[in-house]
């Protein structure tokens, strides 16, 4: 075992407490606090964005997370859906001049952080923190077991032209992780207020990892067309916020959409 494979290991460790910790206070508080939490990160993620897609347009970056943050406080304040999605196209069309390279990609990226975005707020406010935190657990015990499991077993490679370093056994060992989560939860009466059946909850904790995990792989998508390796460098051992932030984006977005229809 080669010790350059665990050399960002340590990194990773420190920024991801430090990360967790003030993840935690945002979920726990909630209100005000979580939304500027939400909003910093919709403008980081399309400030990286805009730079790796638009890395000669001048002023790029700084535009299109401008937009995404007007964006998110609009759809926040929404009182209708015709208007919710009047924003959300506006801002888009925005992105799409802003864009340089893999416009369409871009586009559909940026429409993901922000719906993201919103329905992590919307999950806060109507199933609580509890819930959020077990979408958030899931999606980082996912990270986790699929970087050990990866590591450790190695194996066939899975879709190496997106991303080279992913492994089948990365894949099922994150799905692991996230069943194991969600028994933790059930076991300590976290879902006690919900109309489920196990069979159900199992699955759709799957079904939210693989998408943590589609998450990760569309973003890697994206660098190897931009031909970047991470998104920035601001946060050590993980790149940019867009490297931290893909898997928790996209299954927060599925979650919203399925989670009060399946819960």
């Amino acid at each position: 075992m080669k010790a350059a494979r665990w050399s960002d290991l340590p990194s990773r460790l420190y920024s991801g407490v430090i990360l967790g910790f003030v993840g935690f206070l945002a979920i726990f508080f909630g209100g005000m606090f979580l939304q500027l939490a939400v909003a910093f990160l919709v403008f980081i993620m399309h400030y990286e964005l805009a730079k790796m897609q638009s890395p000669q347009l001048t002023g790029a970056p700084e535009y299109s997370s401008i937009v995404a943050l007007i964006t998110i406080v609009f759809l926040s304040y929404s009182d209708t859906w015709i208007i919710f999605l009047l924003v959300l196209a506006i801002s888009l069309a925005c992105q799409y001049f802003l864009m340089r390279t893999q416009k369409l990609a871009g586009v559909f990226y940026s429409m993901i952080i922000i719906l993201g975005g919103f329905y992590f707020i919307e999950l806060r406010s109507h199933f609580g923190n509890l819930f959020v935190a077990w979408v958030v657990c899931i999606v980082v015990l996912t990270d986790t077991f699929g970087y050990f499991g990866g590591r450790l077993i190695g194996g066939p490679k899975f879709l190496v032209s997106v991303s080279p370093s992913k492994t089948w056994a990365g894949i099922v060992s994150g799905w692991l992780g996230a069943l194991i989560c969600t028994h933790f939860f059930i076991e300590l009466s976290f879902f006690s207020e919900f109309s489920y059946n196990l069979q159900t909850l199992f699955l759709f904790a799957i079904l939210l990892s693989f998408c943590s995990q589609v998450g990760d792989l569309f973003e890697s998508f994206i660098k190897r067309k931009c031909k970047v390796k991470d998104s920035s460098n601001i946060i050590p051992g993980h790149g940019g916020f867009m490297d931290r932030f893909d898997g928790i984006i996209v299954a927060t977005l599925i979650c919203g959409i399925l989670g009060p229809i399946v819960l």
